[in-house]
């Protein structure tokens, strides 16, 4: 009877103790792992319009996305979600095939949906679309290498395209505000 006690009271001391250890090392990794930043880059498809900002992802798969345009400076936020794991991410390790939504208020009225697709784990590419029907095509990555490359194809993509607030009529003439 007193072995059956010490070995209970011995299994307990030792579950104490590794989830002591356990807990230390959940609050460690945790927060580091919770406080991903990668970069956003996009661009209007039919303007010259190009936004870059970031989006702060946690473990859940929710991100806060916030993002400026140049040259006409519209600011918007909003938030981004997983819609969709496939197995291999599970078994492999992988990132590759996840798919997810977006979803955006900017500061001139424009409201922006989107769906994005995981490449790979540092390569993200989505398309969206505007209230305004306008589209958008976006790219996620946290290397500034990537980024840079992407950011000059979109800026050699929209330079000849017409700035979003003087965008043509029909008729040929200018008309100014927001489209």
């Amino acid at each position: 009877m007193i072995e059956l006690v010490y070995y209970l009271y011995l299994n307990v001391f030792l579950i104490g103790v590794c989830m002591k250890k356990l807990m230390v090392l959940l609050l460690i990794t945790v927060p580091l792992l919770a406080a991903c930043t990668a970069n956003v880059i996009g661009k209007f498809d039919d303007y010259n319009e190009i936004f870059s900002g970031t989006i702060d992802l946690d473990l859940m798969g929710h991100g806060i996305i916030k993002v400026k345009s140049t040259p006409s400076n519209i600011t918007c936020k909003g938030k981004g979600w997983v819609t969709f794991i496939p197995a291999s991410s599970y078994w492999l390790g992988t990132c590759k095939g996840q798919r997810g939504e977006a979803e955006l208020t900017c500061d001139d009225g424009r409201t922006v949906t989107g769906d994005w697709v995981c490449e790979a784990c540092t390569r993200v590419r989505g398309e969206g679309k505007t209230n305004l029907n306008e589209n958008i095509t976006f790219f996620i990555t946290p290397s500034k290498k990537r980024l840079e490359k992407v950011t000059e194809e979109y800026k050699n993509d929209t330079a000849e395209k017409p700035n979003i607030r003087g965008k043509k009529s029909s008729n040929g003439s200018v008309m100014e505000g927001l489209f």
